[in-house]
Formats: structure tokens, C-alpha cells, sequence
């Protein structure tokens, strides 16, 4: 078994994953083929990037409503459904004799991709066991991660070497074969018959709504301020207004829109969607500016926001280190700040601007992106009580999208309305390059009142897990888990008196404390060991390397006698990842495995009180599950057993009785 999973188990998460990585490399596929369909349909940037803001609206109403549909349908049936609707919208974007068809198609696609990921994610929650989670979720997220960053890359070849035409086709052959595969992977099961209901007129009110505004919006780049677009502005409006005060008053609505009444989820969600709108107006514009302004190839237009993509990708398991570790303050503020700066360099592109320096420009601004994006929307949820935690996470991830749509509407038009306008005053390519200027800098203002509010209020508390634990049950559990013997080191030691007390207490690391008592580093005797291990020099010649080696015991006692009187703050890990005495378990659970940690200090108002081991947590759930299942499995343990008639009376009576167990209960 690889992963810890069956080889069924496999062939369905490898087909689930093939599915989910086809829909999610279609979103990112079209941004190379926007200049393409420009000029092949004689439409403006405002029109063609219904084919991004479109799909990800219509990506973003389907995630509530998917919630219902996995509640009604069977998983085969969904995924085949979702996956089929998928394949027909792939097709009639691979067809498309005119816009319409193709935004049709697009639309067609949405609507099957935005039931799939969260689908999948359920199903894969519900497939695999509590002690395989994290192997499926893993791969899942590589995935996941993957497609979007080689999505641009894959479109800019098949573009340049045949046509859009012929991508939309391939994605739809990927399609038809992850929905054979799946009549062999996705288990089979009987139709769900639950209560769970659909309010018909929230879904019609949030399409109209969004729907208008998108609509409104774009019309204005393509024709001004026209009646059309106020008259679309208007009803999207009215429209909102009604499908939120319809989710105030109903017991289940279809989006818990009373989560936005915390502040704090409030804000972390608002600089969320101006992150979002950033992110994918900039997608948009980048190939306008390469292929249609520089003259550059599709497949450059994908390399250049290859790298970016890649670390962007990368960047996420990193930010959830240095979050446990610092916090979501200082991470939100470099990143928005970052991004902000950033953004305003986009403002400054020329004629003259080089790929390579646009490629590095491009990849720093998705770094400062990864930055916010998971410290944001953590720092966001952990402002919600739990019961309340999975409906902020869908109205999070629908007004993100939404966000992206609306945000990307914006900027496109502010490109068109002022090329438009500066047509009259020079030449085609330079009023387009100011129009592309005009909405980076639109863009660059859009992220500096997202790093405002950063500043303001995005703060570091160190009651926030105290304020969830109202009845201390949570600080009981860990105080009963945790060592409350904690041995620490003051900062003003040096590493002789590490290694006695490492030597004394019998412990292979302690933190390091100021003298208020606060955790400011951890040291290990994996530091003392790579100080240690380091050379000075490399050897390029074999015998130079072979003449050296009796000097490795004199260097190495060399080293010893630098190291010993060190301070220890020169070697250890500046910072320290703990968790609060008020956390609970599954926090804990979370902070010891993204880390890869052993053990983790627990702290009460910035003070150490304890450490947590792995081992302690191991030792907390095989003692709970004994206490609950223990008298059960012994019972079964004690049951009679049929004998087995393959065997002979002389060999069925030197078997092992049922109360000798290897493991006894009892």
C-alpha cells in the first residue's frame, strides 16, 4: 500500500484528483487565449474577460448550492453529473463559431467545476479514514496546487502550435476519460433521501444580483455609462439586497451571511476579496499587455507567470509555519504592503519593460499574494465560534470569487475606458499602454486600503483562544495531557550550560526565555550538531580531501572548544511555534504535524506552562478509546468462536484461546 492506502482507495483518489486537476487547469487555461478570441471575434478586453469573471461568478454561487446537492445526491451520480456538464461546456467552447457560444460554454463549465472541488473534498472526508485524512489531503492539495501554475504555461503551447479551439477539445477528452474511470473508482451508492432543501428564489436573487453587477460593470469599459449599465448596476444591487435580508430571515439560508456580523471576519474577508480582485484582474491583463501590446508569443505569456505560480504554490505550507510562529500581523502586513507596492510597479510598464524583469516583478507580487491569502482568512476563521466555522468557510469562498469577478470587471474596464480616451491624443499602442498603467494603478490603490485595514485591524491577541474556551474545559484537557515539568534556557547562556542541562534533565531541546519569562527561540541538539557538522571549505581534489582527513578529529575538537562558550541565541531557532493552554486538541493536532514537531510548548498569556508531546496525545486517545470502545471490543475479544472445520481436533486445540489476546483489554 502506498500512503498508507488500499489500492482501491488509490484508483479513486487518483481519479478524483485527475478530475479536479482538469477543472481547476481550465480556469487558468483562458488568460493565454484572450487576444486570440479578441481578434478572432473583433471584441474589446471588457467583452473577453466575461470568459474569466463569468466563470469564476458562476464558480462562486455553485458553492452553496453544492452543499445541498452532495446532502440529496449519491457521489457517483454527482461526480459523473458535475463531470458531464463539464465535458458539454467543454465542447461548445472547443466549437464556438461566435463569443456567445464560447461564453456559454465557459458558463456550462462553471457550473459543473464549482459543484466538483467542494464535492470532492467531502467525498474524500467521508472515503478515507480519520488516520488516512491526511495522505489523501495532502496529495489532493499538491494537485491542486500544481494546475494552476502550469495551466498558462500548457495554453501558450497548444495556442501557439494550433488554436484554442484545440485545447478546449483536449480538456474535454481528459474529461470523458475521468468519467469512464470513474464508473470503475467512485464506489456505487443508493440515492441519498434526506430532508435537505433548496430555497430556489436565493439562488435566483444572487445570479441576478452578482449577475447584474458584473454585467453592468463590464458595459461600462465596452460603452460608457450607458442607460444598459446603470439600469444592470441597479437591479444587481436591489437584487443583493433582498437575497441578504432573505438569509437574515430564514432559520437555514442557503449562505449564513450573519457570520459578517463579527467585525473581525468582517475585515479578514473584505481584504481577502481585494486580494482575489488583485489576483485575477492581473491575470487578465498580463497576456493583453504581452501578446497584444509587446508582440510576444502565448507560451511567453505563460512562462512568464510560470515561476510566480510555482512559488505561490510552494509559499503555502511555509506561511502556515511562519503563522504558527509569528502570528498573523507581521505576515498580512509585509504581504499587503508588499502587494501594494508592487502593484503600483505594474503601473510603470513601457516598451521598453523586459520579459526577464517583468517575469521577476510578476513572481515577487505572487510571493507577497501568499503572504496574506492563508494568514488572512486563518486569522478570519479564528474569529468564529466552531459551530459556526463551516459557514464561514463557504462565505469566504463565495464572496472571494465573487471579489475576483467583480474586481477583475473593474480593472478591465478602467483599461478600456482610458485607452479609449487617450486614443485621441497619440497612437493605438500607446493609449493602450496607458490604459494598462491606468489599471494597475487602480489596482495599486485597491490593495493599499487592503493593507490600511491590515494595519489597523489585524492585531496579534493573546486571549483569542481563552475567549472560544468560556467553560475552561479545553484548558483542563491539555493541563492533563501536557508535562507541566518545563525545563527552559535564559538568553544569556551559553551552549556549555545547554548541553549539562540536556546532559542532567535528559532532554534533547529546551526554549529559550527573556527575563520577563516570554519564549524568544528554541534550541536543540540538532543545532549543536549542525554547527558542528559545517566546513569551512569544499575539496575539489581527491587527494587534497585525503590528506585532510586526520585533521577532521583536531577540527572537530576545534569546533567544540569555539561552540561551548557561544551564547546560544547565535545558533538556536529565533521565534518559537507554541499554542495557547486554551487551544484544543485538534488545533494541537495541527500545529504538531504542519510543523513536523516532536513536542510543542504550551503557553498561557505568552508565558510557558508545559510541552505537549506527540506521545502524550498518543498515550490521551488509545486511553479514551479504551474507556468507550474498550468494553465492547473486549466482549467481542471473549465471544465464543465457531471452530474451523478445515482443521484437524489435534490442530484446532493448540490455537490460541480468545481470552490470550496479544493485546488484552482487561
Amino acid at each position: 500500500m502506498a500512503f498508507g492506502l488500499e489500492r482501491k482507495q488509490l484508483f479513486m483518489l487518483a481519479v478524483l484528483m485527475f478530475g479536479t486537476f482538469t477543472t481547476v487547469l481550465n480556469q487558468t487555461v483562458v488568460t493565454p487565449a484572450l487576444p486570440a478570441v479578441m481578434h478572432d471575434f473583433g471584441i474589446d478586453a471588457s467583452t473577453a474577460q466575461w470568459l474569466t469573471t463569468g466563470f469564476t461568478l458562476v464558480n462562486a454561487i455553485m458553492i452553496p448550492v453544492t452543499a445541498y446537492l452532495t446532502d440529496r445526491f449519491s457521489t457517483r451520480s454527482l461526480f459523473v453529473a458535475a463531470m458531464g456538464l463539464f465535458t458539454v461546456g467543454s465542447l461548445l467552447a472547443a466549437w464556438s463559431p461566435a463569443f456567445a457560444v464560447l461564453l456559454a460554454g465557459r458558463l456550462i463549465q462553471a457550473a459543473g467545476a464549482g459543484v466538483l472541488m467542494p464535492m470532492v473534498m467531502t467525498v474524500l472526508m467521508r472515503t478515507f479514514p480519520a488516520e488516512r485524512r491526511g495522505s489523501a489531503m495532502g496529495t489532493f492539495g499538491l494537485v491542486i496546487a500544481f494546475a494552476p501554475a502550469v495551466g498558462p504555461t500548457v495554453a501558450g503551447l497548444v495556442i501557439d502550435h494550433a488554436s484554442y479551439h484545440v485545447m478546449f477539445l483536449a480538456i474535454a477528452v481528459l474529461s470523458v476519460i475521468v468519467i469512464a474511470c470513474s464508473f470503475f473508482a467512485v464506489p456505487k451508492e443508493s440515492a441519498k433521501k434526506t430532508a435537505a432543501k433548496l430555497d430556489k428564489l436565493s439562488v435566483v436573487l444572487s445570479t441576478v444580483g452578482f449577475g447584474g453587477l458584473l454585467y453592468g460593470l463590464s458595459t461600462v469599459g465596452s460603452y460608457g455609462v450607458s442607460p444598459d449599465a446603470v439600469v444592470a448596476v441597479v437591479v444587481g444591487v436591489v437584487a443583493l439586497v433582498l437575497f441578504f435580508r432573505r438569509q437574515l430571515q430564514m432559520d437555514e439560508p442557503m449562505l449564513n451571511v450573519r457570520v459578517l456580523s463579527n467585525r473581525r471576519f468582517l475585515i479578514g474577508t473584505i481584504i481577502g476579496m481585494l486580494v482575489q480582485g488583485a489576483l485575477l484582474a492581473a491575470g487578465v491583463l498580463m497576456p493583453i499587455y504581452l501578446q497584444s501590446l509587446m508582440g510576444y508569443s502565448a507560451t511567453t505569456s505563460g512562462l512568464v507567470v510560470f515561476p510566480g505560480a510555482v512559488l505561490m504554490g510552494a509559499m503555502g505550507p511555509i506561511a502556515g509555519r511562519l503563522f504558527d510562529k509569528h502570528g498573523p500581523r507581521a505576515l498580512s502586513i509585509v504581504g499587503t504592503v508588499g502587494l501594494a507596492v508592487f502593484t503600483f510597479a505594474f503601473a510603470t510598464l513601457s516598451e521598453n519593460t523586459s520579459v526577464v524583469f517583468l517575469t521577476v516583478l510578476y513572481t515577487v507580487r505572487l510571493f507577497t499574494l501568499s503572504l496574506v491569502n492563508m494568514p488572512i482568512t486563518t486569522w478570519a476563521m479564528n474569529a468564529l465560534p466552531d459551530e459556526l466555522v463551516n459557514h464561514g468557510t463557504s462565505v469566504n469562498n463565495t464572496l472571494r470569487q465573487v471579489a475576483g469577478s467583480l474586481g477583475t470587471a473593474i480593472l478591465v474596464s478602467v483599461n478600456t475606458v482610458v485607452a479609449n480616451q487617450q486614443m485621441a491624443y497619440t497612437d493605438t499602442f500607446h493609449a493602450n499602454l496607458h490604459g494598462i498603467n491606468a489599471a494597475f494603478f487602480v489596482g495599486g490603490i485597491l490593495c493599499t486600503f487592503g493593507a490600511i485595514l491590515t494595519i489597523v485591524f489585524v492585531k496579534q491577541r493573546r486571549n483569542e483562544a481563552a475567549a472560544k474556551d468560556v467553560d475552561g474545559q479545553r484548558r483542563t484537557l491539555l493541563e492533563s495531557i501536557m508535562k507541566h515539568d518545563v525545563y527552559s534556557l535564559p538568553e544569556t547562556a551559553t551552549v556549555i550550560d545547554a548541553m549539562r542541562m540536556f546532559t542532567e534533565k535528559g532532554i534533547s531541546a529546551a526554549p529559550i526565555v527573556n527575563a520577563q519569562g516570554e519564549p524568544t527561540g528554541f534550541l536543540s541538539d540538532g543545532d549543536v550538531l549542525r554547527f558542528l557538522s559545517k566546513r569551512s571549505k569544499m575539496f575539489m581534489d581527491p587527494i587534497v580531501m585525503i590528506m585532510q582527513t586526520s585533521r577532521d578529529d583536531q577540527d572537530f575538537n576545534d569546533k567544540l572548544k569555539q561552540l561551548v562558550h557561544r551564547n546560544i541565541c547565535e545558533i538556536a531557532t529565533k521565534g518559537i511555534i507554541g499554542i495557547d493552554v486554551h487551544s484544543s486538541l485538534p488545533e494541537v493536532c495541527r500545529v504538531l504535524a504542519e510543523n513536523h514537531l516532536k513536542k510543542v510548548p504550551v503557553l498561557d498569556d505568552g508565558r510557558i506552562v508545559g510541552v505537549i508531546n506527540r506521545s502524550d496525545i498518543t498515550m490521551y486517545s488509545m486511553k479514551t478509546y479504551l474507556e468507550h470502545e474498550g468494553e465492547q471490543a473486549l466482549q467481542e475479544a471473549n465471544a465464543p468462536r465457531k471452530p474451523d472445520l478445515t482443521y484437524s481436533e489435534g490442530l484446532s486445540s493448540r490455537t490460541t484461546p480468545a481470552d490470550q489476546s496479544m493485546f488484552p483489554l482487561h
